[in-house]
């Protein structure tokens, strides 16, 4: 331990009475407040980002960069831990929003399934209490005495050890959001067009897409991602610009019918709905599923962490006992949530589903923290899928409770890995884990409602899924897999050969491949192109003398500005929208 580190645990343990040292800010009302109005501002922009491009990217390193910014910046005062418990409660609140949108909003396409919105948000906030709650037994074992890597914790605790090149950050990714912002908001009025077509002036036809999205969301999303990001951008490519003209010239679809105004329009839709999107979802499904195979040797890892790790003891830990009624506490919720939001299903089948969920939540959590200690990657989608799958049979098929079920956990294993994060940080920082235990259980429900109701939001005012301007692709994955699971008319063969190239990607490559492959298939190339754009960006800027410290100091900052300011602009401009504006 640095003797920084040292000082700061010495000061925050020092009772007030101790003379030497003055008592250490930490749990304040400033970083309490600022750190769930940022959380609750980031849930609404990454829901509208996660139901546009896909994918959502993490809080913390965002919410530290703006902690600086006005606790030093503004307030002139803040410590370093102060501005750990900061991110811990913007992270927490935030970090459920994944879980609800690439879930719930599945409901909304599918015809005839009758759900209840309140129950899904209730088994989504017992699963952000689970989530915490089941791992922090686990913290000593991971943390200090495995010693796991947390890339993601660590990265964020450079930034906490930075307050004054992360002030002129704050100012950065501020004035990015606001310059996305202005864009946003007049792309979606319509002011200036949402996107450039390319491809018509070059004699393109429509089937083979040169369409630009003007997001700056994606072209910041890019640039956070990178290299690793082209993966995305070759999914893309390879989906519209390889297979669309190649099953055009073999004749795999059939042609348009005679005396449509535009052929290769009707062609392009045809080719995306019967080849593509099937493709897409099943390498999404195959590359979930194979990633969970692939974690083998972390699942065994967790096990014997499990196995290791003994009762909380002491100052540093919430008290075991927490975890004996949190089990009781998410077995009344979940039951009340499925029985009330599926009453059909019954008093046995809810409780069975109930205890199912709270069984495979506390399972997955460890896996999946397990993973992020390791790799920084987990395979969440895979064992949210399988949670969904079983309910499905545990419920006699309620597509409805399989849903809520799946929303919460996704939720706890998020919650979870998030947890185990953030305490790495903070045991790099010096921060007290009882503290940064309590503020997470204290904000973790607030992300669920705030997604629930950003998501039913965009569904009044813009709508999402397929033939609108937000894709919502994972929701359309497990929508499909639904109805492939269901006996559904689905092209169960397209699915099948996207499953096993999925696997084979996964297997081969490791690191979810085969699951950003398929996203990227079925995702509009309006948005994958200049996503692609954003990652050149990064790797050109990189390359160049003192590129990674201009990346680190300017570049992320302003592309996690652009992320948030244009997904805020679609967020309010719904507002506007259903409030008659």
């Amino acid at each position: 331990m640095s003797r920084h580190e040292a000082h700061a645990r010495a000061e925050a343990r020092a009772p007030v009475s101790d003379p030497s040292l003055a008592p250490y800010r930490e749990v304040t009302v400033a970083s309490l407040v600022l750190g769930i109005l940022v959380g609750i501002v980031l849930t609404a922009s990454m829901t509208y980002a996660g139901l546009l491009i896909g994918f959502v990217v993490p809080a913390s390193a965002i919410a530290a960069i703006l902690g600086w910014g006005l606790l030093r910046g503004v307030m002139r005062r803040g410590t370093i831990v102060e501005n750990n418990v900061n991110q811990t409660v913007a992270s927490a609140v935030n970090n459920t929003a994944a879980g609800v949108i690439f879930t719930f909003p599945a409901l909304f396409l599918m015809e005839g399934v009758s759900y209840n919105p309140w129950a899904i948000a209730v088994a989504a906030v017992s699963g952000a209490f689970l989530g915490t709650l089941f791992i922090i037994p686990l913290r000593k074992q991971m943390i200090e005495l495995e010693r796991l890597r947390f890339p993601s914790g660590i990265a964020v605790a450079e930034i906490l050890r930075t307050p004054g090149a992360s002030s002129k950050k704050s100012l950065y990714l501020l004035g990015a959001s606001v310059v996305a912002f202005v864009v946003g908001f007049l792309t979606n009025s319509g002011a200036i067009p949402e996107a450039v077509d390319l491809g018509t002036p070059l004699g393109l036809p429509a089937y083979v897409p040169n369409v630009w999205a003007i997001s700056l969301l994606s072209i910041g999303a890019g640039f956070l991602s990178g290299r690793a990001g082209l993966v995305v951008l070759a999914g893309g490519v390879l989906a519209n610009w390889v297979l669309a003209p190649l099953v055009v010239s073999l004749g795999w679809v059939p042609p348009a019918p005679e005396g449509v105004e535009n052929p290769d329009a009707v062609l392009a839709g045809t080719i995306f709905k019967e080849m593509i999107r099937p493709l897409g979802i099943g390498l999404l499904v195959g590359g979930a599923v194979a990633g969970v195979a692939l974690a083998a040797p972390m699942i065994r890892a967790a096990f014997a962490s499990l196995k290791s790790a003994g009762p909380g003891k002491g100052n540093d830990e919430l008290p075991i006992g927490w975890m004996y009624g949190a089990t009781l506490g998410s077995l009344v919720l979940l039951f009340a949530a499925a029985y009330l939001g599926a009453p059909e299903v019954g008093l046995f089948r809810a409780t069975l589903t109930a205890v199912f969920g709270t069984l495979w939540m506390w399972l997955a959590g460890v896996i999946v923290s397990q993973c992020t200690g390791m790799t920084d990657w987990s395979p969440v989608s895979g064992l949210s899928l399988l949670a969904v799958t079983v309910v499905l049979v545990i419920s006699g098929g309620s597509v409805g409770l399989a849903v809520m079920i799946g929303a919460a956990v996704c939720v706890a294993i998020g919650q979870g890995a998030d947890m185990m994060t953030d305490l790495k940080t903070g045991h790099l920082v010096g921060s007290r884990p009882v503290l940064q235990q309590a503020v997470q259980l204290a904000v973790g429900w607030i992300g669920p409602i705030v997604s629930v109701l950003t998501v039913y939001l965009i569904w009044e005012t813009m709508g999402f899924g397929p033939g609108t301007s937000i894709p919502a692709t994972q929701a359309v994955a497990l929508q499909q897999t639904i109805q492939a699971i269901q006996g559904g008319d689905v092209p169960v063969d397209k699915y099948a050969v996207g499953a096993l190239v999925g696997a084979l990607l996964t297997f081969g490559a490791g690191g979810g491949l085969g699951v950003l492959v398929g996203l990227s298939m079925y995702l509009p190339i309006d948005y994958v192109l200049p996503y692609g754009l954003g990652c050149l960006l990064a790797m050109a800027v990189q390359r160049r003398p003192e590129g990674k410290a201009f990346t680190a100091n300017v570049g992320i900052p302003i592309a996690a500005g652009f992320l948030v300011g244009d997904s805020l602009a679609g967020v309010i401009f719904s507002l506007i929208r259903l409030f008659g504006g």
